[in-house]
């Protein structure tokens, strides 16, 4: 985020101090907020951000209330598999081009002799590498509800141990 927000400034005081614009900023700021958020969204999930419907956990007991949640943690799994999957499939057939801003600034700077610039597909990756973090911790949330249920533990225990992020 520190680079985002520096690159970003960098683009502004150019832009509107000197009158002359970086080509290549608004691409990389474009993909550093596609990693940032992916790579954000296991942070928000662990602290309680993402959208949930806790009202009917919270009126079942305690049995049923944890087999909800170890159901919904698994179709979490599955759709972040799924995605993680098919993001993977799609960069590596979306992501074959080179980025063009580095290409340009490589061609600038080294001529003919120009190295090759980073595939797209690295910008593409930010999807299952994100969707495959999450599910890893909501495996682990998982983990947690079955040993909830073994100890004679329930939802609101866990949560007021601040263990579980649902």
């Amino acid at each position: 985020m520190a680079l985002l927000l520096t690159v970003m400034v960098a683009q502004v005081i150019m832009r509107y101090g000197f009158n002359s614009s970086l080509l290549w900023s608004e691409e990389l700021c474009r993909y550093l907020l596609i990693w940032a958020s992916f790579l954000a969204m296991i942070f928000a999930y662990e602290r309680g951000e993402i959208a949930a419907l806790s009202i009917l956990a919270n009126a079942l007991p305690r049995v049923p209330a944890l087999m909800l949640a170890i159901l919904g943690g698994v179709l979490s799994v599955a759709m972040c598999a799924t995605l993680a999957w098919y993001g993977y499939i799609f960069a590596g057939l979306a992501g074959s081009q080179p980025i063009p801003a580095f290409s340009f600034i490589l061609e600038d700077l080294f001529g003919a002799d120009a190295p090759r610039a980073p595939r797209v597909f690295w910008v593409y990756v930010a999807l299952p590498l994100g969707m495959t973090l999450l599910a890893f911790r909501i495996i682990a949330d998982i983990v947690l509800f079955v040993r909830a249920w073994v100890n004679g533990q329930s939802l609101q225990d866990l949560a007021h141990l601040g263990g579980t992020s649902l």
